[in-house]
């Protein structure tokens, strides 16, 4: 019987490969069935990352961080300061390995700006004075793992754990990027038309966001064609937005939408600068799961479709 390493590479190669080959679906979906049976028989355990953690661990960490890049060692040590947190699964079938691993931050309320967790230079807030645990950053490091939910299973032990050693945080929420926003707002804007083709020509300006003249003009046009997007715009039955197919499949609710919430130029060239909160609201997560399993309705909250409704 091969090692669960073993399969992993050779799952890797079959995804990687699959668009060449289509007759390897077959094969690569038994694998991963395989995969997820080992797993099952053997759960990965969760580890926090810190100063502490090995460098061929942190090494790892910096590798295969997908949503916002760790641009050298001051980055990585104010995202593992006392008001910070980083946690990972581990299995002993990958050792010394993390499988997926998610990044968080304390503050005081909910956050919608997403560059003043990741600037380096900012204060270290004392936890106890926080009551909000702000997930901004989750991020897989197999592609041979692609598909198998560790997500789901990484976002509530970390919470658990969260409570166990800080009881006092009251929510539990994401400052998420909505990746899909800014090529489907070019696609509706080349079917559409109109105004829309006027959005675009003004996003495909040079530092548009530090005009506040042009930006209070874009923001509310452009929120509620988000809103619209996160509800609306769909892959089959579900969400196009592959972010929120992930927050709501494990349970979340869509609860916020923030204007130029990530100015790096990645969140430019995704969403416009826009980030999403998604709230994961204890006592109605399993029921939220439940219910987005069975119809793909998107749970959100009622002033986003409000706003969603003014984009036309």
């Amino acid at each position: 019987m091969r090692s669960v390493a073993a399969l992993v590479v050779v799952r890797a190669e079959l995804l990687r490969g699959l668009a060449r080959h289509p007759r390897w679906a077959a094969s690569e979906a038994e694998l991963a069935d395989v995969l997820r049976a080992r797993f099952a028989v053997d759960p990965p355990s969760l580890r926090r990352i810190d100063a502490q953690t090995p460098p061929g661990i942190l090494q790892q960490i910096v590798r295969y961080e997908a949503v916002h890049a760790i641009r050298g060692s001051a980055d990585l040590h104010r995202r593992l300061a006392a008001d910070r947190r980083c946690y990972a699964l581990f299995s002993a079938a990958l050792p010394e390995q993390p499988l997926v691993f998610i990044e968080l931050a304390f503050t005081r309320g909910l956050c919608g700006d997403v560059s003043t967790l990741l600037d380096p230079r900012s204060p270290v807030a004392d936890p106890a004075a926080c009551d909000c645990a702000m997930f901004y950053s989750i991020s897989s490091c197999h592609d041979g793992l692609r598909g198998i939910p560790f997500g789901d299973t990484l976002i509530r032990v970390v919470v658990h754990e969260l409570l166990r050693e800080l009881p006092w945080l009251r929510t539990f929420a994401t400052v998420s990027p909505v990746p899909g926003f800014r090529a489907w707002l070019g696609e509706m804007a080349t079917r559409r038309g109109g105004v829309l083709v006027d959005i675009i020509a003004a996003l495909d300006a040079t530092d548009w966001a530090l005009e506040p003249g042009e930006s209070e003009r874009l923001a509310p046009a452009l929120l509620p064609l988000c809103a619209a997007y996160l509800i609306g715009a769909k892959r089959g039955s579900e969400p196009l937005d592959p972010v929120a197919r992930f927050h709501l499949g494990n349970g979340a609710r869509l609860e916020q939408i923030n204007w130029l919430g990530d100015r790096s130029e990645a969140g430019f060239k995704r969403s416009a600068g826009i980030v999403a909160n998604y709230l994961y609201d204890l006592p109605s997560v399993d029921t939220n799961r439940d219910t987005y399993a069975a119809t793909h309705r998107v749970i959100v909250a009622p002033k986003i479709e409000i706003l969603a409704q003014l984009a036309g």
